[in-house]
């Protein structure tokens, strides 16, 4: 069983979520063409914003590289990337075989009961909940009580994931109804977020500050045309890792041509995620009238947003700069700045689109995640010797990404419980 699962979570979820969703499809009693049709549309939508997001990765990784030589930024944690530390998260094949049972029996379990109404299909991302648990198995040296924080923290994410339908609709449309967003931290981070944005409305004067990409004069409004902001961004960054001008331009260029790919890709996505969403809302129609259930998917679809690709990259050199003037950071983020479009998805949402706001609460949370990747760094060094990951323990190594905020509270939580 732990080869065969270990070997579909190595297909991808390009590959994992078109058989997912056949199956679901067949179960909501589409037909078997339908289904089939609609899985791998989906597949293909993912694949496409692989690629896409791969541009501006790839992109992006030197630029960030020439940046911290310019200005000089030397810290002594090194960020290790999703790759590396995800499979951290699965070292334990044991753990993993455990986990993944419990999680899933544990959400079928709380939608029978009524308690949650989010199918959380996103088997990927487990890898966060399996992150926690692996960190409290090496302090406490008991499964039991990992697998009971790997359910705690699913559980939390499911409860919170059903409140966020109506913000996700709100921000992106109606063809997202009957999903909700279930990846790491991100149901929690939109309601800190939104804390934000409660607290700003509440400030005279800035409060009236309002400024949308959407709604520029007319005059001007070519300049928030994905095309024209990737070209001018990437240029403009570039510039400041001291690219010369044609090396500068095609940077340009090629983050102008993700831009204007990334939100095809989605539609394409969206396409076949319609069918799927529909036939599962009337199956369970038919057969609970008064419940609504949905459709738990990575926050990844929103990624092809202008707004929120617009502002992670505007994000790339405030970072680095917030990583040498924070008192106490000691992380020299790199890997993890491809990951700022993910984390500006909850700002920009919980804002409204205001990008004056989103800003601001950007920051707030990038401040966030910068300490809490400082004091998670003994965990991580400490995981990475313990799987066999890591052989250097010299070095301190973390993880500067989107959201491990509520598996960072569990592990927490527990060390001061149990005095370790």
């Amino acid at each position: 069983m732990l080869i065969v699962l270990q070997k579909i979570l190595g297909l991808g979820a390009a590959v994992v979520l078109p058989i997912i969703l056949f199956l679901l499809g067949s179960f909501f009693r589409l037909k078997p063409r339908d289904a089939l049709r609609a899985g791998l549309t989906v597949g293909v939508g993912f694949k496409g914003i692989g690629l896409a997001a791969s541009l501006i990765t790839l992109t992006l990784a030197p630029m960030v590289v020439a940046l911290q030589k310019v200005w000089n930024i030397s810290l002594d944690t090194v960020d290790l990337g999703v790759p590396v530390v995800s499979a951290m998260a699965f070292s334990d094949g044991t753990f993993v075989l455990m986990g993944f049972v419990a999680i899933i029996v544990t959400n079928i379990v709380l939608l029978l009961l009524n308690w949650t109404k989010t199918l959380n299909v996103d088997m990927w991302n487990f890898w966060h909940y399996l992150l926690t648990g692996m960190w409290i198995l090496m302090l406490t040296g008991s499964y039991m009580i990992a697998l009971v924080a790997c359910i705690a923290y699913s559980m939390i994410n499911l409860l919170l994931a059903d409140r966020n339908e109506e913000r996700i609709c709100a921000f992106a449309g109606e063809q997202y109804r009957g999903l909700s967003f279930t990846t790491m931290a991100f149901p929690f981070l939109l309601f800190f977020c939104a804390g934000i944005d409660w607290v700003i409305d509440k400030i005279p004067g800035v409060r009236k500050i309002n400024f949308n990409l959407h709604q520029l004069p007319s005059s001007i409004s070519i300049l928030g045309e994905p095309l024209v902001l990737g070209f001018v961004l990437g240029t403009l960054i570039a510039f400041m890792a001291q690219y010369t001008w044609d090396a500068a331009m095609g940077v340009g260029m090629t983050l102008a041509a993700a831009m204007f790919i990334l939100p095809r890709m989605i539609g394409i996505l969206m396409e076949g995620l319609s069918p799927i969403a529909d036939g599962a809302r009337q199956f369970m129609m038919e057969r609970f009238p008064n419940r609504t259930f949905r459709i738990g998917m990575d926050f990844a679809l929103l990624i092809g947003d202008t707004d929120i690709i617009t502002l992670g990259m505007v994000m790339v050199p405030v970072t680095l700069f917030l990583a040498v003037v924070l008192p106490g950071n000691r992380i020299l983020p790199l890997i993890g700045l491809t990951n700022l479009t993910f984390m500006m998805i909850a700002p920009l949402m919980a804002a409204k689109r205001n990008m004056f706001r989103a800003f601001i609460i950007g920051v707030i949370n990038i401040i966030v995640v910068f300490y809490i990747a400082t004091d998670i760094a003994p965990l991580i060094t400490k995981l990475g010797a313990y799987s066999g990951i890591i052989t250097d323990t010299s070095k301190s190594y973390s993880l500067f990404n989107t959201g491990e905020h509520i598996g960072y509270s569990i592990v927490r939580i527990v060390k001061l419980s149990m005095g370790l």
